[in-house]
């Protein structure tokens, strides 16, 4: 039985890196958690009024 609490104090202290979803360092977890960073910029303005010049462009 103390073997056992033991391990369960032990890994309680540890803290895991999960990478994925849940992880708001990766790309995934910023896409789940809709934020934006480093990982995953966000759309600058130039970039957004660009793609609608092309896009009126090809409609043309």
């Amino acid at each position: 039985m103390r073997s056992y609490l033991a391990f369960f104090i032990i890994t309680q202290k540890i803290k895991y890196h999960i990478m994925g979803r849940g992880d708001i360092k990766t790309k995934k977890g910023k896409i789940t958690a809709g934020s934006f960073g480093k990982t995953r910029p966000a759309k600058t303005a130039k970039k957004v009024a660009a793609n609608k010049v092309e896009a009126a462009k090809k409609k043309a």
